[in-house]
């Protein structure tokens, strides 16, 4: 998967909350990708709304993620102020695309009570040396199973998530909030592709 996670040399360097905007939008990249890559691991889904909710899920995962991430490189009013604007911009990503695929309807205030609850399950498990611990991919992943169900073809989901799914989605967005805080810190502008 191609990424823009870099700011370019032109324009304003960006504010904290610019960065926030920008890994937001690479979250949402992530989290789509992990749904569809369950998908291709033959794990099956019922219902768009079932899809919508594991996107939901894998958002707050790596929302979580860029917040333990930031604990490690920002004051805690800088934290404050880039994971509000980042869940606000995870949550309209979220409402925007559930719109075109369900419908009409209020889909960014349940992620935000999702994201608050899940948090606080999230910050119970160990993140060391920059990585989630077992216990919070695993806590991650039984919520994807809850989701997609024990039936025959999706009893195997939990696995896939801890072991594959949950890492990699994890080291792409650590990367991307690396590159994007370091460039920006170099006071470039605009995202470009990497």
């Amino acid at each position: 998967m191609r990424i823009r996670d870099r700011w370019s040399e032109r324009g304003q360097p960006p504010s904290l909350e610019d960065n926030a905007v920008a890994l937001a939008y690479i979250c949402w990249q992530v989290a789509l990708s992990g749904a569809k890559n369950l998908h291709e691991q033959t794990f099956d889904y019922q219902h768009d709304s079932q899809r919508v909710a594991v996107i939901q899920e894998y958002l707050v995962f790596l929302a979580h993620s860029c917040d333990r991430l930031a604990s490690e490189l920002m004051s805690a009013g800088e934290r404050e102020v880039f994971m509000a604007r980042l869940a606000s911009e995870c949550a309209r990503h979220l409402q925007r695309n559930s719109e075109e695929v369900l419908g009409a309807g209020d889909y960014s205030s349940p992620f935000i009570d999702i994201f608050n609850a899940h948090n606080l399950a999230y910050a119970q498990c160990a993140f060391q040396d920059g990585e989630p611990g077992y216990a919070l991919l695993r806590t991650f992943a039984s919520n994807i199973q809850a989701l997609m169900g024990q039936d025959q073809k999706n009893r195997w989901v939990i696995d896939q998530v801890i072991d594959i799914d949950s890492r990699e989605s994890f080291q792409q967005v650590k990367r991307s909030m690396h590159n994007i805080l370091d460039t920006s810190a170099r006071g470039h502008g605009r995202p470009d592709r990497t």
